[in-house]
């Protein structure tokens, strides 16, 4: 089971709300894995994972032109909304404060360890790691280069997509270190299993010539 959903990495990284998302379901559970190995260490991800709470037995799948009332709950994108009104056919994508995200952890500790950071971390990082493939695409003439698209815009050349890929690893390395400076002080307080590797801070920079894990794509 996976931490976070395709819906998730749209809304909390730079991808924005039309970007492709077919790789996702592959790419996520390999970035979680690297994650759990090489930062936020084993036990304190398969805490998380079993800290996640059941998706309820009531809800469904959010259809169109259909009334919600107050505390249903529905499914769209892999994720999992609270109806906030009585005859509520918003859609929980677009935010009318009609809805509010379930929360998907059962000890308050991992859900703000999750809202405050690891989400934003991994939705950085799924974002990076898809990049290329969607920008460059192989078939049978090698390999071919995104030229845009009929909105008007225009795809970034590679210095472009240099800056975006430098902007996503500082915003990656401001929430890792913000969070591994909430879990010092706060792992003893919620009973999270701290590793080894967040006390010691190996997943941060160890050196100028070394990259942590943040920086990979």
């Amino acid at each position: 089971m996976s931490l976070i959903t395709a819906y998730e990495v749209l809304k909390y990284s730079t991808a924005g709300k039309d970007y492709p998302t077919g790789q996702f379901c592959e790419i996520i559970p390999q970035v979680e894995e690297e994650f759990a190995r090489e930062c936020l260490g084993q036990d304190l991800y398969d805490h998380m994972v079993d800290s996640m709470a059941e998706y309820p037995a009531t809800a469904t799948e959010w259809e169109d032109c259909t009334d919600y009332d107050t505390d249903d709950v529905v499914i769209r994108n892999g994720s999992l909304f609270v109806s906030l009104s009585d005859g509520n056919r918003t859609d929980p994508l677009v935010e009318t404060g009609d809805w509010e995200a379930f929360e998907r952890f059962t000890t308050t500790g991992t859900q703000l360890l999750w809202t405050r950071y690891l989400r934003r971390i991994l939705a950085l990082k799924v974002f990076m790691a898809s990049r290329f493939d969607v920008t460059w695409r192989s078939g049978a003439g090698g390999v071919a280069v995104a030229m845009g698209d009929s909105a008007g815009f225009r795809a970034a050349n590679k210095a472009e997509i240099t800056l975006l890929k430098e902007s996503d690893i500082a915003k990656i390395e401001t929430a890792t270190k913000n969070m591994l400076a909430w879990l010092t002080d706060n792992a003893e307080t919620y009973d999270l299993p701290l590793a080894d590797s967040c006390q010691t801070n190996l997943c941060q920079t160890r050196g100028k010539r070394v990259r942590r894990w943040a920086f990979s794509s």
